[in-house]
C-alpha cells in the first residue's frame, strides 16, 4: 500500500489499472506485472466456460459463431499459458512509462481523472477497502 496525493493506492488499484494506479504512485515490480498478466490469462479461461454454460441456449443459426469464439478463446488461452510472462514485461514497459509520463505535478484532468478512477474503485469494492 501506498499514500500517494490522492489517498490510499493499493495492490487491487493495481489489479484494476496498472498504468493508473502506477501514474498515482503505486509502487510496482515485476511480480505486480506477472500477476495482472495471469489474471488476464484467467478471464480468458473464464470467458470459455461462460461460453460452454451458456451452450444449451444457443439457437441453431448461432452454432457457427459460438465454434468460432470457442476455438479463437482457445488459441489464445494455448498462446497466454505460455506468453504470459512476455505480457507482463509489456505490463512493466507501459508501467514504467506512464510513471515516469506523471511522476512531476498532475494536470487538473489527470487529477480529476484519477479521483474519478479511485471514487469508482471504492464504489465498486465498497467502502471498507482502501
Amino acid at each position: 500500500m501506498v499514500i500517494s496525493r490522492y489517498g490510499q493506492i493499493t495492490f487491487k488499484h493495481f489489479q484494476d489499472n496498472p498504468t493508473w494506479a502506477a501514474a498515482a504512485g503505486y509502487d510496482f515490480n515485476y511480480f505486480d506485472c506477472l500477476s495482472v498478466a495471469c489474471i488476464a490469462t484467467t478471464n480468458v479461461a473464464n470467458n470459455i466456460i461462460d461460453e460452454f454454460l451458456d451452450f444449451p441456449d444457443y439457437q441453431v443459426r448461432e452454432l457457427p459463431a459460438f465454434f468460432v469464439k470457442v476455438s479463437v478463446a482457445t488459441a489464445l488461452l494455448f498462446i497466454l499459458l505460455f506468453a504470459y510472462p512476455l505480457l507482463a514485461v509489456f505490463v512493466y514497459v507501459r508501467c514504467k512509462h506512464s510513471q515516469n509520463e506523471y511522476s512531476g505535478e498532475h494536470t487538473d484532468i489527470t487529477s480529476q481523472n484519477m479521483r474519478v478512477w479511485l471514487r469508482r474503485c471504492q464504489e465498486k469494492w465498497g467502502r471498507s477497502h482502501g
